[in-house]
């Protein structure tokens, strides 16, 4: 049998009984949705594995979305969930979609770009422009931030590159970052649906957990056969090890990726599982995605993780107690491993402490020692061919590896663009942080605006050990997008009168 369609038989294998616990841990009112999900699901990852181009894959993937588009309701949030569901579903290659004329290409084609054509272009278009609860252009103040860094960052191109290019940079910067945002800030009406985001990207996580482990069990990266079916080389497929194990990376294209996915998903379990009817599936959920963090070996993203549990509990009920709870159990587990024969590892494994690739951490100290140098030098807007002063940190694949987004981001639009990136996090998680503190609010959503703090934060803290590359820039947009919905939807509504001042106003609209 071809190797990509017993990699899609696992895939499947996997994807099908995880779909099937999900149905029997929500509610029955949920069912039906969970069930499109799945079809959902296995028509693109099948489609991806089975056509022999990505041309063909792009062309037929939006017919195939669209069956889930037409039932009755809101399609703009229909639209939205099914992107959420289907970000992670196939890996994210892509090639050029060759140009005419004096124009050698126009852009290259990925599969998030194909799912953003299929989903939130339509969602654009089919959603109201304003409405209640529905602000317009830089009604929010994350807007501005927003638009100012996508601003930032075509202006440092614009005397380097031709016009075509700068066309043709804009218009991909803004699908991959401006449309997620402007989508998933608008597009639901309803505080339900925020949930359903979060479960259908669960669920696709909890499946990508599964896969991680059986990936470096067996050592056989499952979705590197999609490029390979394309005919596409990847720079992606790289078989990375650490300690002599295998570090997963899913449909992700890395384990590093695939550790901030799984990070993302591990904050929004911490609302998703109070849904769920059984004690037992909240630990088996718990642990399929402890699993598939442990299976990536992306250290950082397992310190974000940690970070993001201590957050959420010290903002939630009886911090004290519950922060007690972690750091004995800490101790306690590495009290064991300390001890236990063939556990050692574990401790070997953690960054800063262990020994295995110690010579990672020394890169990324020098990485950060070069970086500052060079934004001192020119800090304002980004330094101009950075690149070329990194030499002496080319590694064997003959890359400069920018391993903190952060210093990526200064490095390329100054301290101007860093102001606006965290600028853009820092404002959204403001406007959480008022529902959270507002006792008029729901208990669900102060609930939901707690976890959407602390995810941010453990991203933030991740994005200083990894690239924002293949899906992690649209993840960070999505995410951006979903906290300024929470915020908008759950905040009481404000009296159209004010007690104090009634009469008078009563005057004047007389």
């Amino acid at each position: 049998m071809l190797a990509h369609l017993k990699a899609l038989i696992v895939i499947l294998a996997v994807a099908l009984p995880v779909f099937w616990m999900a149905s029997a841990a929500w509610p029955a009112t949920v069912r039906p949705e969970i069930r499109r999900w799945r079809w959902a699901f296995l028509l693109v990852t099948a489609l991806s594995f089975v056509t022999p181009s990505i041309w063909i894959y792009a062309v037929a993937m939006p017919a195939v979305v669209a069956m889930f588009l037409a039932a009755d309701g809101d399609r703009a949030e229909r639209a939205a969930i099914l992107w959420a569901l289907l970000l992670m579903t196939v890996p994210n290659v892509g090639a050029y979609i060759p140009g005419l004329g004096g124009i050698s290409n126009f852009f290259e084609m990925t599969h998030s770009r194909a799912l953003s054509f299929a989903l939130l272009v339509p969602a654009l278009v089919m959603m109201p422009k304003k409405g209640p609860r529905r602000p317009g252009l830089l009604g929010v103040g994350t807007d501005w931030f927003v638009l100012a860094y996508f601003v930032v960052q075509i202006a440092v191109m614009a005397p380097y590159a031709s016009t075509t290019d700068l066309v043709r940079q804009s218009f991909v910067l803004s699908i991959d970052t401006l449309l997620p945002y402007w989508v998933f800030s608008r597009a639901f009406s309803r505080p339900e649906a925020l949930s359903s985001a979060m479960r259908a990207y669960v669920l696709v996580a909890l499946i990508l957990s599964v896969l991680a482990v059986f990936e470096s069990v067996r050592r056989w990266p499952l979705y590197d056969a999609v490029s390979v079916h394309w005919g596409i080389d990847w720079d992606m497929i790289v078989f990375l090890e650490r300690a002599g194990l295998l570090r997963a990376k899913g449909s992700a294209g890395h384990s590093l990726m695939l550790g901030c996915v799984l990070l993302v998903a591990w904050g929004w379990w911490g609302v998703i599982r109070t849904e769920l009817k059984s004690k037992a599936l909240v630990w088996l959920g718990t642990l399929g995605l402890i699993a598939g963090l442990g299976a990536s070996l992306a250290r950082g993203s397992w310190l974000g993780a940690a970070f993001l549990t201590i957050v959420m509990l010290a903002l939630g009920r009886a911090p004290v107690k519950h922060l007690l709870m972690l750091a004995i159990g800490g101790v306690f587990f590495l009290g064991i491993a300390a001890v236990v024969p063939g556990m050692s590892f574990v401790i070997d494994m953690l960054p800063f402490v262990g020994n295995v690739d110690s010579e990672n951490v020394e890169y990324r100290q020098r990485l950060l020692e070069i970086s500052l140098g060079l934004i001192r030098q020119s800090p304002w807007l980004g330094v101009p061919g950075y690149l070329n002063y990194m030499e002496e940190l080319r590694q064997g694949q003959g890359i400069i590896d920018i391993v903190n987004s952060y210093l990526a981001v200064a490095l390329t639009t100054g301290v101007v663009g860093l102001f606006c990136f965290v600028g853009m996090l820092a404002s959204m998680m403001l406007g959480l942080w008022g529902v959270k503190r507002n006792k008029d609010a729901p208990p669900e959503g102060r609930h939901m605006a707690t976890c959407l703090i602390a995810t941010t934060l453990g991203v933030m803290f991740t994005l200083v050990t990894t690239s924002s590359i293949v899906v992690v820039l649209q993840l960070t947009y999505m995410l951006a997008g979903l906290g300024v919905s929470c915020a908008r939807l759950y905040r009481p509504e404000r009296q159209s009168l004010h007690p104090a001042i009634g009469p008078m106003a009563v005057r004047q609209q007389q």
